[in-house]
């Protein structure tokens, strides 16, 4: 019986390579068409219609227009069986592409596929193919989820918001994001926390203007945000327990209009990040304080507001190791990295994993040193071969 179950798995690791083998050309096309033609968070017009276009070629139910331009599209098996769910992001960013010169460079100024959604669509597109034709082997139904406005941390929770997956009840859930750091084709796996909880914030400080040689006439705003900068970035080295990692950004000022003007309003953004409940909590106390008594002392005044925008994500540690498993026996040439620490970047698959067991990969997408500039990088691209991997391993385990 051994014996045959391992010809048998022999048969189907056969079949899935050449499946694969055939689809790569057009899902190369697919992620490269997509790269040229990004679009931001929230306005993922013509991604959602392509992907959309291509589900329906398949035969796939598909339901639009899900938390913005997300959709869902569905392979119904037996209706007695689970269900098993994917997903991929589709969203660019607000950067200026400035890579090599190349084929496929994005063609929309100041938008560009500097995080790897392109990739993570064309991949699950290239899945969804892959399972179809492999769907006489499949125990599971299944659904591939296609989400807007990941980098701004709120597609995930909306699409949720609109029940997306009606009455179904998904049994595990998958995703996979693209890793620079790690050599091509390889799949970085942890147990527990993958990536940290993200605020974004805002603060305003709004005070009196005034002529830049008459200080003492004035509430330089300026001045009270360069203290209450200076002051937020104290509060992780001072107030928090440094084992538990936490980050503080300000990755935006605005303000003034002229060198010799002190303006009367200064506004500033940035994000916290960290892997702890309780930590995060304290950074949010000390926040609002230091803003508000800061603003207060020099006789201005200030809002602060905070944008909770993704939870910790954590890796269900029996279905990573089931996981793992899978990898091994339908893609054992696909090389399995642990990877020992988490990201402190945050990721809104997260809120998937609230409710429904699953994991996210990552998917090794360094070769040349063209393909390890890091995320959000203006020069990042992919070792687009690596896409294989990312196609073998949810194929995999759709298989199980």
């Amino acid at each position: 019986m051994a014996l045959m179950k391992q010809d048998r798995d022999e048969t189907i690791t056969a079949r899935l390579n050449r499946t694969i083998d055939a689809l790569m050309p057009a899902v190369i096309d697919i992620r490269r068409q997509l790269h040229q033609q990004p679009e931001l968070s929230g306005r993922e017009k013509e991604t959602a219609a392509m992907v959309a276009a291509r589900c329906r070629d398949l035969g796939l139910a598909v339901r639009e227009g899900i938390g913005g331009y997300g959709l869902l599209a569905t392979l119904v098996v037996d209706d007695a069986l689970p269900w098993l769910a994917f997903r991929a992001d589709m969203d660019a960013l607000p950067i200026q592409e400035s890579s090599p010169v190349r084929n496929y460079s994005s063609q929309v100024d100041g938008i560009s596929h500097s995080c790897g959604h392109d990739a993570h669509t064309a991949i699950l597109l290239g899945s969804m193919q892959a399972i179809c034709q492999l769907k006489d082997q499949l125990k599971h139904n299944i659904l591939f989820v296609f989400q807007p406005a990941e980098e701004t941390c709120v597609g995930a929770a909306a699409m949720l918001r609109e029940k997306l997956f009606g009455d179904i009840k998904p049994a595990q859930i998958y995703a996979l994001h693209v890793y620079p750091y790690l050599p091509a084709g390889s799949i970085g796996l942890r147990e527990g926390a993958m990536c940290a909880a993200a605020d974004m914030f805002d603060v305003e400080i709004k005070g009196h203007g005034g002529h830049a040689a008459r200080p003492h006439e004035c509430t330089d705003v300026v001045l009270i945000a360069a203290q209450i900068i200076q002051a937020l970035h104290h509060i992780v080295g001072r107030k928090v327990n440094p084992l538990h990692p936490a980050v503080l950004t300000i990755g935006q000022i605005h303000g003034g209009h002229a060198g010799n003007v002190i303006p009367g309003s200064i506004s500033l953004s940035g994000t916290i990040r960290s892997l702890h409940p309780e930590v995060h909590e304290e950074i949010r106390t000390r926040m609002d304080q230091i803003i508000r008594q800061t603003a207060e002392a020099w006789g201005a005044t200030a809002t602060f507001t905070l944008r909770q925008a993704t939870p910790v994500l954590i890796n269900d540690t029996k279905l990573l190791r089931r996981a793992a498993t899978l990898f091994k026996q339908f893609t054992p040439d696909v090389n399995l990295i642990e990877i020992l620490e988490p990201s402190m970047g945050g990721e809104d698959f997260a809120e998937f994993l609230y409710d429904i067991p699953g994991c996210l990969f990552r998917l090794g997408t360094g070769g040349s040193p063209e393909t390890r500039y890091p995320l959000h990088h203006p020069c990042f691209d992919i070792d687009e071969s690596s896409m294989k991997s990312g196609i073998a391993v949810f194929t995999a385990l759709a298989l199980q």
